[in-house]
């Protein structure tokens, strides 16, 4: 059994005077390739500063990077840090398995219906 991810990005929120992203809405999609069953999950990436606490990105930072030039893959790149990628890959895994177990386990039909 292989499960295919697929990640995205569903809404920025910015500050449009800087153009500082400091909200990511987000969802992940898990596909099992033998069965088709599927799952996702939806979450939202919060910009934090260096207490844990929401925050405002520093425009004049050396790192920041401007609004125009964003894209998927480094937006993607902010959400799936820290743990995230991994938490709620395990977690669609563990959903999509447990489908597929029940499935196996249990069935449905009436016993004088023709097959």
């Amino acid at each position: 059994m292989a499960i295919t991810f697929t990640w995205s990005i569903k809404d920025m929120h910015r500050v449009a005077a800087t153009g500082a992203v400091y909200r990511v809405d987000w969802s992940c999609s898990g596909v099992d390739e033998d069965t088709s069953t599927s799952r996702s999950r939806s979450g939202t990436y919060q910009h934090t500063g260096d207490d844990g606490s929401p925050a405002t990105p520093d425009h004049t930072a050396s790192d920041f990077v401007a609004y125009d030039a964003l894209d998927e893959a480094i937006v993607l790149g902010w959400v799936k840090n820290n743990g995230v990628q991994a938490y709620n890959e395990g977690l669609i895994t563990s959903n999509i398995n447990n489908i597929i177990t029940a499935e196996a386990v249990n069935s449905s039909g009436m016993p004088w219906a023709a097959e």
